[in-house]
């Protein structure tokens, strides 16, 4: 479609199990969808259209209505179609005519909501709950890694092929994981074989699916290998920059998320656990670039400031440990009808302690905080 005039499709030109009267292009002018597929979806409908598409004038003799629906970027709208599509395209790619398509267009997403709601982003990661864990998590893990190698100078097309990795890491352990979330008990014999056999099993999985592009696949059967061995499913003692990206991420998110068998960790915990995890006897090479990112004290994480105040970390400040906090409750323990923003670079509002969620006197909504 280069050099040719791009129309956007409206909303009510796409219909569910209705063939596209039209080739779909992105911004970009990639092609999406040919002419004649067929939406099935609701979720994927609202994906596509969360991502932006266009149609070349010369494939129509009249130039399609321009829509006059609101298309403002919605960031909790965008993080829910993301996490629906997800799942669903997880649970079905052996039968998703358009699997590689598809995840290229979450993928996308990913990096939207990474460039544009990151603060956004990474609270949903702390603030998450159990259902959906599986899809949450690798939802959150491919944040990081976006947010981690945008910093890093990565190209896009690497950090796409990382994303996707990222969304389909756990791809043959969903069930398992979901399980594994709630369960008190040790994983039992059988669990831990399985568990062992997911990345080799999952980029199996992808291959059959039509998955060509070998840096998504060797993250994937990588992503818990170790740098000097010890790691699974081979033991092989050099994975790649992508695999031990990811694997850094899936650490940090799983151990700020929640268990039925414990509490999640802090950000510092987490942090210090990658700090610690020398393989081979060489540091991990992106803990410090996570937390340059991320922060000591993330978006979502609730805090306990220098004038008796506790609220919630609203988004990341000029250094690590100075963000910028929403007070909820006041000195004397009462709720403020209206939360007021604190700059913890200032002495007198200097974060002290984080308070673990479930010790929070105080509900809030996260849409309400983060939509300002």
């Amino acid at each position: 479609m280069v050099g040719s005039l791009k129309h956007p499709v409206a909303p009510e030109q796409l219909q569910l199990g209705k063939p596209l009267a039209w080739n779909v292009f992105d911004n970009a002018g990639q092609l999406l969808l040919c002419k004649g597929y067929v939406i099935s979806r609701e979720s994927q409908m609202q994906v596509l259209m969360a991502r932006g598409l266009y149609i070349d004038e010369s494939q129509v003799k009249t130039q399609p209505p321009r829509s006059n629906a609101s298309s403002a970027y919605d960031p909790f709208r965008l993080w829910e179609y993301v996490l629906d599509e997800l799942g669903v395209l997880l649970r079905t790619l052996r039968i998703e005519p358009e699997f590689l398509m598809q995840m290229g267009s979450l993928a996308h997403l990913v990096q939207t909501l990474a460039e544009r709601s990151p603060d956004t982003a990474l609270a949903a990661m702390i603030l998450t709950e159990q259902r959906r864990y599986p899809i949450i998590h690798s939802l959150h893990t491919a944040i990081l890694c976006e947010l981690i190698a945008r910093r890093l100078g990565w190209d896009a097309h690497r950090r796409t092929s990382l994303c996707c990795a990222a969304m389909s890491m756990n791809l043959a352990m969903l069930d398992l994981q979901q399980q594994l979330c709630s369960q008190r008990m040790a994983p039992t014999a059988d669990q831990r074989r399985d568990i062992q056999r997911h990345p080799d099993l999952g980029a199996d999985l992808l291959r059959s699916a039509g998955v060509t592009d070998e840096i998504w696949l060797a993250a994937v059967r990588d992503h818990h290998e170790r740098i000097g061995g010890g790691g699974y499913p081979f033991g092989i003692g050099n994975p790649g920059e992508e695999a031990y990206l990811i694997q850094t991420c899936d650490i940090f998110s799983a151990k700020v998320s929640p268990r039925a068998a414990r509490a999640p960790g802090t950000a510092q915990e987490a942090a210090r656990a990658l700090f610690m995890q020398a393989q081979g006897g060489t540091p991990n090479p992106y803990a410090a670039t996570l937390i340059k990112e991320v922060g000591i004290f993330p978006p979502g994480t609730c805090v306990n400031l220098a004038n008796g105040e506790t609220g919630v970390v609203l988004r990341r400040g000029p250094s690590a440990n100075t963000p910028l906090v929403m007070s909820l409750i006041n000195q004397h323990g009462l709720s403020y009808s209206t939360p007021l923003r604190r700059d913890t670079s200032l002495k007198t509002y200097e974060v002290t302690s984080v308070v673990p969620r479930d010790k929070m006197r105080v509900r809030f909504n996260p849409e309400m905080l983060w939509r300002n």
